[in-house]
């Protein structure tokens, strides 16, 4: 069930009314493809597998319209009544199932409360995208808790550790939940999962961002626990687990295969014996997110200790910058970003300091085009534009954390 199409769609849900199914269509054929990974359009579970629950679910059939409805307004306002209709509808429906316990242990319920996050995150501009992912962490623990072979339990841990990067509070879920243990390995429900992205037959680019999540959270935690009354009174305690996992995080890049360290930040215009095919490509976009990502991370750890910048810059921040600009150059503008290379840029653009020209490199990469993809930076963007206007008119620079608690700006 690649996508849909005619007479086809309408027979797959005949109880969608006309006017819903352009969106339910828009959400099969197009918004699935980029909700976890990047062109995404081969061996998709939510296509294969969550769409077609939604014939006999109320709650997931409107947050599908939804989430379609309101990435089309980004470009088309008219369809902003719709989003807001589905988006209701959604809501109603989804607070009536959980009063059945069976119905509420589905994956139906569980893909509709996601999807009214991920709708939350990209359309709106209030922080009740963490009230859904904190009602699809309870269904995940109601269901017996999360399960490295569920495509959804995935799903969630990227939206619970990314998320945490940018709301300031750890992940929902305690431990690294999304590594694979091991116990089912040889499952062909596992065997299958291993699959996805279709591009990482072998697992490396999965793995290898799982792993990489592992830091991602500690740093999470590290940056709410530097904020609170640990990091006022025992600054050091906050300084000690900075520098470990500064360690960890570079011994583990270290550990990584050298077709991802070694790989040119000049990739795209680099000249070779042949043409990349599709599979390949997205391979190698995969690898420059997660370099970005851990670049962005390098970046981070920096800011927690130094967020207002009151000493040097550190050398591997200069060169973390470095490497994300050189990669974000090659970025076709308006290109869909996903995984790490979002994160990458904004941590350069905090990293700055009263410097117009990559001000401007980097505003313009994060302006993404809805028509590559459903993923956008425009909040982030609007945090670094008060952060880069406060170093030109103030000289200083600002935690972007703190601004951000100020502002009241929702990433």
């Amino acid at each position: 069930m690649n996508g849909f199409r005619g007479q086809n769609f309408v027979i797959e849900f005949p109880n969608v009314d006309r006017t819903s199914t352009p969106y339910i269509h828009h959400f099969v054929t197009f918004c699935c493809r980029f909700l976890a990974y990047s062109n995404d359009n081969e061996g998709n579970p939510f296509q294969e597998e969550l769409v077609p629950l939604a014939s006999s679910s109320p709650a997931l059939l409107h947050s599908m319209a939804a989430l379609a409805a309101g990435h089309l307004t980004k470009g088309q306002p008219q369809h902003e009544m719709a989003a807001a209709k589905h988006y209701s509808l959604a809501l109603r429906e989804l607070k009536q199932t959980l009063s059945d316990p069976v119905i509420a242990r589905s994956d139906a319920t569980l893909g509709a409360c996601l999807l009214l996050c991920v709708y939350e995150i990209l359309h709106s501009e209030n922080g009740l995208w963490l009230d859904h992912l904190q009602g699809a962490r309870d269904l995940i623990l109601f269901r017996g808790g999360p399960r490295t072979t569920d495509y959804l339990t995935r799903f969630f841990s990227f939206l619970d550790v990314s998320g945490s990067l940018s709301s300031g509070a750890g992940p929902l879920l305690e431990g690294n939940y999304w590594l694979d243990d091991g116990a089912n390995q040889d499952s062909s429900e596992n065997s299958k999962l291993l699959r996805w992205p279709y591009y990482d037959s072998d697992n490396v680019v999965v793995n290898l961002f799982h792993e990489l999540m592992i830091y991602m959270a500690k740093l999470s935690r590290l940056s709410s626990e530097s904020m609170g009354e640990l990091g006022l009174h025992q600054p050091y305690v906050i300084a000690e687990t900075a520098y470990e996992i500064h360690d960890e995080l570079l011994a583990w890049w270290q550990s990584c295969p050298p077709s991802l360290r070694a790989q040119r930040n000049d990739r795209r215009r680099q000249t070779r014996p042949r043409r990349l095919t599709v599979p390949e490509t997205l391979r190698e976009e995969a690898f420059s997110s997660i370099k970005l990502c851990m670049q962005g991370c390098i970046i981070y750890l920096n800011h927690i200790l130094d967020p207002r910048g009151c000493g040097p810059q550190k050398l591997e921040v200069t060169e973390a910058i470095k490497d994300i600009l050189e990669i974000a150059k090659g970025i076709p503008e308006g290109y869909g970003l996903e995984m790490g290379i979002y994160w990458g840029l904004f941590m350069a653009g905090v990293a700055i300091f009263n410097d117009y020209v990559t001000e401007d490199l980097v505003r313009r990469k994060l302006k993404a085009d809805n028509t590559y993809s459903i993923w956008h930076a425009d909040r982030a963007l609007d945090l670094l534009e008060v952060l880069w206007k406060g170093q030109h008119q103030y000289g200083a620079k600002y935690d972007w954390r703190q601004v951000q608690i100020q502002m009241g700006i929702q990433m």
